[in-house]
């Protein structure tokens, strides 16, 4: 790697992380071309240079949201080191995780999923990160799954991601409500059951 190229890639991640944090402070639709080149302490001719529009930017940023969650994914999920219900545990752990302790991500998501009912390249995109998502979270199912049970494991994979973002969005709109340790160990219990797979005890 040259050293333009090195040059580009560190510019590259400070506008998309420079990206990230304006959208967490004013949503998409109040994301200005001038507040993100502000925020990465760039000009905003700069800025279009690498980037000509606001909508190029956006998908850019979400496929950097997308590798977060891949990688994080890839890290707490491990069939090599993990027993099956280790890593469906990783599932719901994860989730809880960016929940308390990222929840900027999970805003933006949200407000992502909004602008993808006007804006189809948006919609597309995130249509493909969330078919990433269900397909890692198929795999954890499948070997979770009891012998003979029989299930439409594609069903199963939407109705986790429901589960999931469901406990997202009320969380992150009224943190009180509800506690997220009950509501993901019982949501545990439920996939377990669904699934045929033994209780959850500490190493399993």
């Amino acid at each position: 790697m040259t050293t333009s190229d090195k040059n580009d890639k560190n510019i590259n991640d400070i506008i998309l992380d420079a990206t990230l944090n304006t959208l967490a402070k004013n949503k998409i639709s109040g994301t200005r071309m001038h507040l993100i080149a502000a925020e990465a302490g760039t000009s905003q001719s700069n800025l279009h240079y690498h980037y000509p529009t606001k909508n190029d930017l956006l998908l850019a940023a979400l496929d950097k949201i997308q590798k977060y969650f891949s990688q994080k994914r890839t890290a707490s999920v491990d069939f090599d080191r993990k027993s099956s219900g280790q890593n469906l545990h990783a599932l719901f752990e994860e989730k809880q995780d960016d929940i308390l302790h990222h929840p900027d991500i999970d805003c933006i998501q949200f407000d992502y999923w909004v602008q993808g009912t006007v804006n189809p390249a948006i919609r597309e995109k995130f249509r493909q990160s969330f078919d990433i998502w269900r397909a890692d979270i198929q795999k954890v199912l499948a070997a979770c799954q009891a012998d003979g049970e029989e299930l439409d494991m594609d069903a199963f994979a939407h109705l986790m991601v429901s589960i999931l973002m469901g406990a997202s969005m009320q969380y992150l709109i009224d943190d009180g409500s509800f506690s997220l340790d009950a509501y993901f160990a019982l949501a545990e219990r439920m996939v377990r059951g669904a699934l045929g797979a033994a209780p959850k005890t500490e190493h399993s």
